[in-house]
């Protein structure tokens, strides 16, 4: 027989709807839990070297189905382009990482955190800074440039929505 939520002893012993549900909502945990272990590539073929990069968050926590349809990023907020060039290029040559670089450089309050920004809804960022986030060509974990109004971003998607 099927699963009942009406008071009776369900097929798992369960005798209460609550306790019911909540073993349900843990099923339903432990499936999105699983589900990270895989990427859409892994389970389509295709080449894995530039789709990892593609769905690196695919493998990110358990709670990110949280922040669905959300990007994540942190920057490095400086005055020119000309600067930000430079500190991308060092931190592209490993003679820095990124969080330090940004706690070194930036300008915003967000220095202090390693540039972490945490994760952003599509139009909550000014305009070029979305539109670098939000396109499905930027890969994740990637330094890009952008200019805005602000100044100029060293920026690393950490998430894609």
């Amino acid at each position: 027989r099927g699963v009942s939520l009406r008071g009776e002893t369900l097929r798992w012993g369960v005798s209460d709807d609550r306790e019911a549900l909540l073993m349900m909502s843990f099923g339903i945990l432990m499936i999105f839990a699983a589900g990270t272990a895989f990427t859409p590539a892994g389970l389509a073929g295709l080449p894995a070297q530039r789709t990892a990069a593609r769905h690196a968050s695919a493998r990110a926590g358990v709670f990110d189905f949280l922040a669905f349809g959300k990007a994540g990023a942190s920057h490095i907020l400086v005055s020119d382009n000309a600067r930000a060039q430079r500190i991308k290029a060092q931190i592209e040559a490993g003679q820095v990482n990124f969080a330090d670089a940004a706690r070194e450089f930036s300008t915003c309050p967000s220095g202090a955190k390693g540039g972490d920004l945490g994760t952003f809804g599509p139009g909550q960022m000014v305009g070029a800074f979305n539109d670098y986030c939000f396109d499905p060509d930027t890969v994740v974990g990637e330094l890009g440039l952008v200019k805005t109004k602000f100044g100029s971003h060293v920026i690393k998607l950490t998430k894609k929505p």
